[in-house]
């Protein structure tokens, strides 16, 4: 929540003041997933993407963590260099292999220059 985003705390971006509890996930797990992006739906929130951001701690604690939303279709990413090791791990969790997708922080500031771009367009397009 501290972290700063573009001279902005995380916790001014966020739309979603608390992390909602979850009928499938233990929700001191939950939090402890370092970003997750829910959907709202009638009855509450749905989480539909999840986020790992593996620097400093191992790729596998990471994979643990977002497996804890197993329960639901969520999409789960890794922000790591080792791509060697994500390798190595993701064959420990078979069932869940095609749900993991390994991103390095190069490739996360190009998605979001694209976007920023993108979104620029639009404004000076009027689209």
């Amino acid at each position: 929540k501290s972290k700063l985003f573009n001279n902005q705390r995380l916790d001014e971006i966020s739309r979603i003041k608390s992390c909602p509890e979850l009928q499938f996930t233990e929700h001191k797990s939950l939090r402890n997933i370092d970003v997750i992006w829910f959907r709202q739906t009638g009855r509450g929130y749905y989480p539909e993407y999840a986020f790992e951001v593996e620097f400093s701690t191992g790729v596998w604690s990471g994979f643990g963590r977002l497996a804890t939303l197993r329960e639901y279709s969520t999409n789960f990413y890794i922000i790591a260099y080792d791509e060697r090791k994500f390798e190595q791990v993701i064959n420990s969790f078979p069932e869940l292999k095609n749900r993991y997708i390994n991103l390095s922080p190069e490739q996360i500031g190009l998605l979001y220059s694209a976007e920023k771009n993108l979104i620029q367009m639009r404004q000076d397009f009027s689209i």
